[in-house]
């Protein structure tokens, strides 16, 4: 039962089912102006803290930053799915809920722009591709926060530039989601691009009226850009008067795989 308003949720099948009503309405409060968008300082990937294979629908980098957090967390798996994230969250000692809107692999059944659970609940959210899902990315977010407790870490990965695909309604732009992550009271520590996953490679592999010879061609130009921007090569500055195979530094690598991003991953952290 919930306390607030003494309404009761079913527990069926081992799922709590949470769902507000259909015409339940919510204020949300947004700033109107508008400026430039501040990109956090370049940093490494998060990598290499997990070390076993990971499971399908999960991230290696998302494990490894659960696996370099240290003590016993509370993590919640926004968008869970089904619930890939379960074992290896349990096997790194940490406590796992999941919750989706649908499936019968969650622990508890919500639209996450309502979550079914009290101010600072988790020490960690994840999510894996759900963000481009939901209706309104601003009021998800805020949910997210919500929950977090100070010093919470909100991570996982987001669309950018996917096609269309299982009724996804916002793929967001580096700008957009750095906006909705603040907009919500975090501090973003990191984005990066999603490895071996330019925008080349989403169109080749995704569902879409894309032909067989055309994603034929598109694999070959993901593996072509890739090749060029591990060498680091920067044609560009020959208008420059400079060398035109001069070595990129590692920040513009990362700023310019995040502009031909599929799918971009972000560290962001409640105060």
């Amino acid at each position: 039962m919930c306390p607030g308003c003494n309404r009761i949720y079913p527990w069926r099948d081992g799922q709590l089912r949470c769902f507000v009503s259909a015409t339940a309405r919510v204020p949300l409060d947004i700033p109107l102006a508008q400026g430039p968008v501040e990109w956090p300082p370049w940093s490494p990937p998060p990598d290499g803290a997990w070390h076993d294979p990971a499971p399908p629908r999960t991230s290696p980098r998302q494990l490894s930053i659960l696996a370099s957090r240290g003590r016993r967390l509370d993590v919640l798996d926004w968008g869970c799915g089904r619930a890939e994230y379960r074992r290896p969250v349990a096997d790194l000692g940490h406590r796992y809920v999941g919750v989706d809107a649908e499936g019968q692999d969650a622990d508890v059944l919500a639209d996450v722009h309502r979550l079914p659970f009290r101010a600072a609940a988790f020490d960690h959210v994840v999510t894996n591709a759900v963000l481009e899902h939901v209706a309104n990315p601003f009021l998800a977010v805020a949910e997210v926060s919500r929950v977090l407790r100070s010093g919470g870490v909100f991570a996982g990965s987001a669309a950018f530039l996917e096609p269309y695909h299982h009724h996804s309604f916002f793929h967001l732009a580096p700008d957009g989601l750095l906006h909705v992550l603040r907009t919500a009271g975090l501090v973003v520590r990191g984005i990066w691009p999603e490895d071996g996953w330019l925008v080349f490679d989403s169109l080749a592999e995704m569902p879409g009226p894309v032909s067989a010879p055309t994603r034929w061609v598109l694999r070959r130009l993901g593996a072509f850009e890739r090749r060029l921007r591990r060498y680091r090569l920067h044609p560009r500055v020959l208008a420059e008067g400079r060398r035109w195979l001069a070595a990129r530094t590692p920040a513009e690598v990362h700023a310019e795989r995040l502009v031909v991003s599929g799918q971009i991953d972000f560290l962001a952290e409640k105060p």
